[in-house]
């Protein structure tokens, strides 16, 4: 009887976290169609394609030794525009241009600050089909301002423990099913004998 009882609850937790998952995993999957097929939804343009959408006025003053990353935020807030967002780490306020990449699902933003010039120019991504899925696919961390953003993150952590628990489960739905054992292990092994064989040639 308890054999039949964890059963039911592996089966139906497999069940319930596939529903749950269900547009994530729709969302990786077609992203990553569009990633191996790349040149034929770019056209041979690059799928981030940006235009300028606003020119303001900008002085501001940072404190000595600001990290990019803090002065990022800095400027983020003063224009309004917090949220989960990227600076690079080698990026220097006393250069010509310190760029600021706000992550938003639908219409990212390059927020271009020019320090000798105080100004900004706030350049967005033009958005078509895949260049969403693709934002979307890249969306990832916690600690970001907002708590949206840090949501996603963390149901990113539960996909990740979703497909572990699928590969475990299924192996334990195998083992249960005996007429099933031989071809299953078949596939298996056939399975990482590519992964293993692609690993070291590709």
């Amino acid at each position: 009887m308890e054999k039949i009882a964890w059963s039911k609850l592996i089966r139906r937790t497999h069940m319930y976290l596939a529903l749950f998952l269900t547009p994530w995993m729709v969302v990786y999957a077609l992203s990553s169609f569009i990633f191996n097929h790349h040149a034929l939804f770019s056209g041979g343009k690059p799928l981030a394609q940006f235009e300028k959408v606003e020119e303001l006025p900008y002085e501001a003053v940072f404190s000595d030794g600001i990290e990019p990353r803090e002065a990022g935020l800095q400027i983020l807030r003063d224009l309004d525009r917090e949220g989960a967002f990227w600076v690079g780490q080698n990026q220097k306020l006393t250069a010509e241009r310190f760029t600021v990449n706000r992550n938003r699902a639908i219409g990212p933003e390059r927020i271009h600050y020019y320090p000798r010039e105080n100004k900004v120019i706030i350049e967005r991504q033009k958005t078509t089909t895949a260049s969403l899925l693709v934002g979307l696919h890249l969306k990832h961390g916690i600690g970001h301002p907002g708590i949206a953003a840090n949501l996603w993150g963390i149901v990113l952590d539960l996909v990740i423990v979703g497909m572990l628990f699928w590969v475990l489960s299924g192996v334990w739905m195998w083992l249960g099913i005996k007429p099933a054992r031989f071809w299953g292990g078949v596939s298996g092994l056939v399975g990482i004998g590519l992964f293993l064989l692609f690993m070291f040639t590709v």
